[in-house]
């Protein structure tokens, strides 16, 4: 099942966005900067007491519907201490600050 909105802004009519893509994208990115493997990521996130197999993660990053918590779980085992973020579906000219 594909988790996709109308897009807001730009796009044209009818221009959907697919999250799910997204998120996906997002991960195989990481892990591509890093030389990793989903196998290598297994490893990893086992030395942080945390149970996936590279079936596991290759299952989750391929639907692209994991929890922004196993991002996050990922980002540490990657040893990636930030990442910029920016939504697909909104064109802004600058970050919103906070």
């Amino acid at each position: 099942m594909a988790i996709r909105s109308q897009k807001q802004e730009g796009g044209g009519p009818g221009a959907t966005v697919d999250y799910a893509e997204c998120a996906t994208r997002a991960l195989k990115r990481l892990l591509d900067a890093q030389g990793m493997t989903y196998a290598d990521l297994a490893e990893r996130l086992s030395g942080m007491g945390i149970r996936e197999t590279e079936a596991s993660i290759s299952q989750k990053v391929r639907r692209g519907t994991f929890q922004f918590s196993f991002f996050f779980q990922c980002l540490d085992a990657l040893h990636v201490p930030e990442v910029l973020v920016k939504a697909p579906s909104v064109a802004l000219t600058s970050p919103l600050q906070i």
